[in-house]
């Protein structure tokens, strides 16, 4: 995921972010359903987890990136903050449903579980993309680092 982020910042500052998220979603899409697949060759699914992080792991922040495109100063906090929720409220149901669904259905229901919520993704950016045109100005993409503020100052001070 990490050797992902530049790279598809990148693209995301140069073209329309909603194309950004929907090129990696439709290739988590195809990446799970070949790791669903071939799941019996542990080799293989370990060389398409690496691929799969590449392209799963960068959508939060191309999405964040995107709804502050659309956000007035004074609300960012705000959309932060529900996005945030909202990744959280994933990162706890997810595993539940995941763990279901192998029970189930075994190893490969996990990998399906993830393409079904890409499609939704990518079938909903489809269709916002019919209704809102893209921001004229963009701010540029920004990595953001997991450290505290105070520590990146210090650092920045040197």
């Amino acid at each position: 995921g990490a050797v992902a982020q530049y790279p598809v910042g990148w693209l995301a500052d140069r073209i329309d972010r909603r194309q950004v998220l929907l090129l990696i979603s439709a290739l988590s899409v195809v990446i799970c359903g070949l790791t669903a697949a071939l799941t019996p060759s542990i080799t293989t699914v370990f060389a398409l987890s690496f691929f799969f992080g590449m392209v799963t792991l960068p959508v939060f922040s191309i999405s964040a990136a995107h709804a502050n495109d659309f956000a007035t100063p004074d609300f960012i906090v705000e959309l932060s903050a529900a996005l945030m929720f909202l990744y959280a409220l994933g990162a706890i149901v997810s595993p539940l449903l995941a763990s279901s669904l192998m029970t189930l259905y075994g190893p490969g229901a996990m990998f399906l579980m993830i393409a079904a919520a890409h499609f939704v993704l990518v079938v909903f950016g489809l269709y916002r993309m019919t209704r809102r045109a893209s921001p004229n100005a963009q701010a540029p993409y920004t990595y953001v680092p997991r450290t505290s503020f105070v520590l990146g100052w210090l650092l920045r001070r040197r």
